[in-house]
């Protein structure tokens, strides 16, 4: 056995008998305090979780009671009234509420009975969310039962606080004493008698605590942590455990408190002397095998060295020698080779070092043989990258080094490509995001004054599509070195997001008007047209501005500076009288409406809010109804006063109109079975999402199978505009589907610009005139040329022709002159559910109580022609 081989033995039982020792005095030293600590640990996490499910039933019950409230409000009803009629069908965690009242100023009313709060309670005490107090600590009465109050504007509602808490406040399987704790040290509730102490304070005080340990439990208290302390409560030797609950329920911050005997916790942490015992086993275990295999690592170790020695010998790789100063002594050849102007460098600080956020200085990287990266210029833009590895040798160090070009060369490609546009060549939003999140992080320049603008350039998609996609990339580099040059002499950098969408920050400015100065600026530069390939290109762009005075906003953070610019943005894009909009909070009570209307429509889905209305199709020639169409409507008295089309373009865009339209078709497909019988057809709008989803075509037709239809009860409505941007996507389908049977109805006829080249394809039965030309229709002698034109058109291509919007019976008689026969409008119904429509078919199709007269008139004037 080779010397080193006894030298590792000897070592090894030096090594683990050392270790026993150690281990053996170590257990008998920290195990006691080790088991209280984590006896305190355990308690603390469980007490934490118990006030998290008190802050959750706290949370919840408020709002299910501010939810209530506002349904009342939306139905005018009296909200004190009603909870008091119905206050036993109203529980919070399965319990009644005791009462219900008003608070006004210092005063509470309930039912007839008014009290007011004494001078001690202040509105910390008693007009906050969720508070817990007594009537005779509020209001000097007799009753002492501890009340858990839960306010929503005026509006209180409160219940007995030992009722509430008894199932939600117990830790793990011990018994426990319990209270609550607000931060001033009173307490509101306890459920243990046997003292009229009424401060937590003066019962620690009770129990021999030094004013020293109660200071340290103050300090937690006053930064909203938790604790456990050990001391002997009422006489009896326990753990007493606080744990926050959440700020929002009351500014003055309540704490629970959980009281446990200490026996009892002791005792059920013996198991953890047996797990330290074992952890201790396992640990002379390990060391005895790392021990082991020490020896086979040192060896092969060697083994590895010499075999590295050799492969670098025949690799020949880049070597540089330099003292201890960093003065460089020589090179090797191949590196020589490599630089060509070798001596230009004299000194190792001479070498361009590739540095990272946190990188040391190269001298430092070396004396800790910390391996570094060096970039050299070879000429005609080369740049090259050496990986060097420090090496320790006499008077200094081997610098070893690797071309790494490849490598290194397309990661600074790769990076460009994530932080910069590739077109105008400026940071993107990636570098628009560590921009702000160093500003965030420098609280010095955080405080100073700094905006950050967004504009875009309107209607880019349509200059593209124009000019070409080069060529729009040549406008994008124009606009971006016209906004370069307006920006000098500012303190400001400019990014470009995504084509047509740019960034300003500013940093340090002197005042607002200087952002105010600037956009009067560009907005002028830009007034002036751009010639790109011999055409004039006006531009128009709009500015959504966002001022960061961190001191206004709750939460201010790096998303919340860009969320609240583009919310700007966004609104500037919407008006068509500003230019410019600068952010308010107002935008975000819009936006938080918006994303609660699309939670409720989420919710709508899942509970299946939404019912089909039914407008009636009439026919002149034929004098009755022929067909209906088939409207959605959202039934969430919420969103009662908004448009049907608010919902749908909100389902349209975050593809929930996917599982909308599902419930259409069914309930669709539904009524067209039932409505069979009195010969009328059935259309139905589809969204360009449903049609243009994959296996859309083959779910209709299988819904279309399931009913049993027959062929023409139900067509398809499709938006003309639509259908001329995806022409090529969807014609087969439609054709696919007129083959199974349905009818297709082409929708808004006449407002796109190039539907005429494409009817002889389609497969299209009927064209709906778009109702804007039938409003104008009695006045304008260019909508009757338009609904005559259509009209006449459809019918020499064999197409039926539906008038949408006829109100009144003048409209009616000069689309049916004009050579229109159907109508569909508020002339005729309004949308109504399905029974109503029975009712219409009943009078205009089968008893004929309802008859237009004036229409009788012109066919009789007709006839005798």
């Amino acid at each position: 056995m080779k010397r080193y081989t006894w030298k590792l033995a000897v070592s090894f039982v030096i090594s683990y008998l050392l270790l026993m020792v150690v281990v053996v005095f170590a257990y008998t030293s920290i195990s006691q305090n080790f088991i209280l600590n984590q006896a305190k640990n355990n308690l603390i996490d469980s007490v934490q979780t118990s006030a998290a499910r008190i802050d959750s039933h706290f949370s919840f019950d408020h709002e299910k009671l501010s939810n209530l409230i506002d349904e009342y409000e939306l139905l005018s009803l009296d909200p004190l009234e009603q909870l008091n009629l119905n206050r036993l069908n109203i529980t919070v965690n399965g319990i009644n509420f005791t009462g219900f009242g008003t608070i006004s100023g210092r005063e509470l009313t309930i039912g007839t009975d008014v009290y007011t709060y004494t001078q001690d309670f202040d509105s910390e005490d008693y007009d906050q969310n969720i508070t817990i107090y007594s009537f005779n600590d509020a209001f000097n009465v007799e009753d002492i039962e501890s009340y858990i109050f839960f306010k929503v504007g005026e509006i209180v509602g409160y219940v007995e606080s030992d009722l509430y808490l008894d199932s939600i406040s117990t830790v793990q399987t011990f018994e426990s004493k319990f209270a609550v704790m607000t931060s001033e040290n009173t307490m509101p509730y306890r459920d243990f008698e046997g003292s009229n102490i009424h401060f937590f304070y003066d019962y620690l005080r009770a129990d021999g605590y030094s004013e020293n340990s109660i200071d340290q439990v103050k300090d937690v208290i006053a930064e909203s942590g938790s604790i456990a302390i050990q001391t002997g409560f009422l006489g009896v030797p326990s753990f007493i455990v606080l744990a926050p609950l959440d700020l929002t329920h009351s500014v003055e911050q309540l704490y629970i408190i959980h009281i446990i005997d200490e026996d009892l916790v002791v005792s059920s942490m013996s198991y953890l002397t047996n797990i330290l015992w074992a952890l201790f086993f396992v640990i002379f275990l390990l060391f005895a095998l790392a021990m082991m295999i020490l020896f086979r690592l040192l060896e092969q170790k060697v083994n590895d060295i010499e075999n590295a020695k050799i492969t670098h010998y025949y690799a020949k790789p880049y070597i540089v020698r330099i003292n201890s100063r960093g003065a460089i002594l020589s090179y090797n050849q191949s590196f020589r080779k490599f630089l060509g102007e070798y001596d230009i460098y004299d000194k190792i600080t001479d070498f361009r070092v590739k540095k990272d956020i946190d990188s040391e200085p190269i001298q430092t990287l070396i004396h800790r043989q910390s391996a570094f990266t060096a970039f050299f210029e070879l000429g005609l833009g080369k740049v090259a990258y050496v990986h060097f590895v420090p090496v320790r040798t006499t008077g200094g160090h081997l610098l070893i080094g690797d071309d790494i070009t490849d490598i290194e060369g397309k990661f600074d490609e790769y990076k460009n490509l994530a932080l910069y546009n590739p077109v105008t060549k400026l940071p993107n939003q990636n570098s628009l995001k560590q921009d702000l999140h160093k500003l965030f992080d420098d609280k010095e320049m955080l405080s100073k004054t700094n905006s950050l603008l967004a504009f875009d350039i309107v209607s880019f998609s349509k200059i593209n599509l124009l000019l070409g996609e080069k060529s729009g990339d040549r406008f994008l580099s124009i606009v971006s070195e016209l906004v370069k040059q307006s920006l000098e002499g500012y303190p400001s950098s400019l990014y470009n997001m995504n084509a047509d969408t740019f960034f300003v920050l500013f940093r340090d400015i002197e005042n607002y008007n200087w952002v105010t100065r600037w956009t009067t600026k560009i907005l002028s530069i830009l007034e002036k047209p751009i010639t790109i390939d011999r055409n004039l290109i006006n531009i128009e762009i709009k500015i959504g501005i966002f001022h960061m005075e961190s001191d206004r906003y709750e939460i201010f953070n790096p998303d919340v500076c860009f969320d609240n610019v583009m919310l700007a943005l966004n609104h500037a894009k919407e008006s068509s009288a500003h230019k410019t909009f600068t952010y308010d909070v107002s935008l975000s009570l819009i936006a938080s409406r918006e994303q609660r209307m699309e939670l409720d429509l989420a919710n709508g889905i899942k509970n299946q809010e939404f019912q089909m209305v039914l407008q009636p199709q009439y026919s002149n020639a034929e004098e009755r109804i022929i067909g209906f169409e088939a409207l959605i409507r959202w039934t969430n008295p919420k969103y009662s006063s908004e448009s049907p089309l608010k919902f749908i373009k909100m389902a349209e865009k975050n593809n929930m109109i996917i599982d909308i339209g599902r419930i259409a078709l069914h309930e669709t497909f539904s009524i067209a079975k039932e409505f069979e019988r009195y010969n009328v057809q059935i259309s139905l709008n589809i969204s360009p999402v449903q049609l243009l989803q994959a296996g859309f075509v083959n779910e209709i037709i299988s819904v279309f199978e399931q009913y049993e239809l027959k062929r023409g009860s139900v067509a398809l409505e499709i938006t003309e505009t639509f259908l001329i941007s995806s022409f090529e996507l969807v014609i087969n389908k439609l054709k696919l589907l007129e083959k199974h049977g349905f009818s297709i109805h082409l929708d808004d006829f006449g407002s796109g610009y190039s539907s005429l080249q494409y009817l002889k394809d389609l497969p299209v039965n009927t064209i709906k005139i778009d109702k804007a030309f039938i409003d104008g229709i009695e006045n304008d002698a260019h909508s009757r040329a338009i609904v005559t034109m259509i009209s006449n058109l459809a019918k020499n291509i064999g197409l039926e022709v539906i008038a949408e919007g006829i109100e009144n019976e003048k409209q009616n008689q000069m689309v049916y002159k004009s050579g229109c026969n159907i109508i569909q409008g508020y002339f005729i119904s309004r949308p109504v559910p399905k029974i109503e429509a029975i009712k219409i078919i009943q009078a205009y199709n089968i008893d004929k109580s309802i008859v237009i007269e004036s229409i009788k008139q012109i066919k009789l004037k007709e006839g005798k022609r």
